[in-house]
């Protein structure tokens, strides 16, 4: 068992990421987070907190991973919308089978709870949110840079994307149907640009 002086952080988080994000908060037992991120219940408890801090910790961690991986994208990309679409087509129909789950763990937390765990609650709206303004300030990029046009509104334009990102995950997990979700993206993108 690993040592809490000895562990690396980032990867225990993500062991523990993606754990929480396959099997849910509620599923996920304290026997699994133990040998998941190979520590002893003491050390993590030392580390993280409860379960529940641990959790929380988890999910800012998959939103930063997932921020992260937006803006590479957007930089290795000829222009921010670009990179964008990248994105979103990378997150919708994930392209290898290394992806606990075909649903955002943030929106899957959402789903899975209930009001007797209103910290967490909160804690993914707010991550939700905070993702959504992050797309609103890629679309005025995007309209600055001749991309979009400029009557959208990038607010609107944001919440739009987060419903259909939520959409498109989902039943991609119900049917498998990549064919369709791919349509629909290209699709949206199309009503976006014109």
């Amino acid at each position: 068992m690993a040592n809490i002086s000895k562990f690396n952080r980032e990867e225990v988080l993500e062991k523990a990421k993606n754990l929480f994000w396959q099997k849910g908060f509620l599923a996920t037992s304290t026997r699994e987070i133990q040998t998941t991120m190979d520590m002893r219940p003491g050390s993590i408890y030392a580390a993280f907190g409860s379960k529940a801090d641990l959790f929380h910790q988890t999910l800012i961690h998959y939103v930063q991973t997932s921020t992260g991986d937006l803006n590479e994208k957007i930089a290795q990309s000829d222009s921010a919308w670009n990179g964008f679409k990248q994105y979103l087509r990378s997150i919708i129909v994930p392209c290898c089978a290394e992806v606990p789950s075909e649903l955002c763990m943030v929106v899957r937390t959402l789903a899975e709870l209930d009001e007797s765990h209103q910290e967490t609650l909160n804690i993914a709206k707010d991550l939700l949110t905070q993702v959504e303004h992050r797309f609103a300030s890629i679309i005025e990029k995007a309209q600055h840079d001749g991309d979009l046009p400029s009557k959208l509104d990038k607010s609107q334009v944001a919440k739009k994307l987060q419903v259909h990102i939520i959409g498109l995950r989902s039943y991609l997990k119900a049917t498998g149907d990549t064919d369709t979700v791919n349509r629909e993206l290209e699709e949206f993108f199309i009503q976006l640009e014109s």
